[in-house]
């Protein structure tokens, strides 16, 4: 395994996770997961498609969606697209949601928002690298499988949770909503 693939899948998942905090949306407790094959997780309340919202709800989904690919590319240029294609299927089910696939439409939304997403990652790189490096110094700990976890079949992970996620994006000015799921509840920081 390409270990600078593995590390770029922490910018990736921080990537996701600060553009959402950044467009408001709520982190869900269980944070950030990566695995050493280079798989990851980010836990943030987004737009699945088929469920009912609006499509700024969509809209903001596409671009956190985006804006993880965006910011491992941005560390790791040379990094095999591979590891996007859970995105780019979320991305294109809600793209198909409020446009004709393939119309003239859908093309321009999926640029405009894809721009966003980069303009979003260029404008909190500084948080990206922080929360990234963050996960990256974490030790790698048995993993115990749960609902919340099929994400990854891997026996250890790198994690941290919503608070320390929190903590970490409070000394980038980035206000966060984290949601409790266990609790049912919001708590907002």
């Amino acid at each position: 395994m390409d270990l600078r693939y593995v590390k770029s899948a922490a910018y990736h998942e921080a990537g996701h996770t600060v553009v959402a905090a950044a467009q408001e949306m709520p982190l869900r407790h269980p944070g950030i997961h990566l695995d050493p094959d280079g798989s990851g997780i980010s836990f943030y309340w987004f737009k699945k498609p088929g469920e009912v919202g609006t499509d700024l709800e969509r809209e903001r989904t596409i671009i956190s969606a985006g804006a993880g690919w965006a910011a491992q590319i941005r560390f790791y240029p040379r990094c095999p697209e591979a590891g996007a294609s859970d995105d780019v299927n979320l991305i294109t089910e809600l793209l198909n949601e409020m446009y004709s696939s393939g119309s003239q439409a859908w093309h321009a939304a999926e640029g405009r928002l894809y721009a966003e997403s980069q303009r979003l990652v260029e404008r909190h790189w500084s948080a990206i690298e922080a929360l990234a490096v963050a996960l990256w110094a974490k030790p790698w700990t048995p993993r115990t499988p749960d609902k919340e976890r099929e994400w990854s079949k891997g026996r250890q992970e790198k994690w941290m949770d919503g608070t320390e996620v929190d903590s970490i994006l409070q000394e980038f000015d980035i206000h966060t909503i984290i949601v409790d799921d266990s609790a049912g509840k919001y708590d907002a920081t």
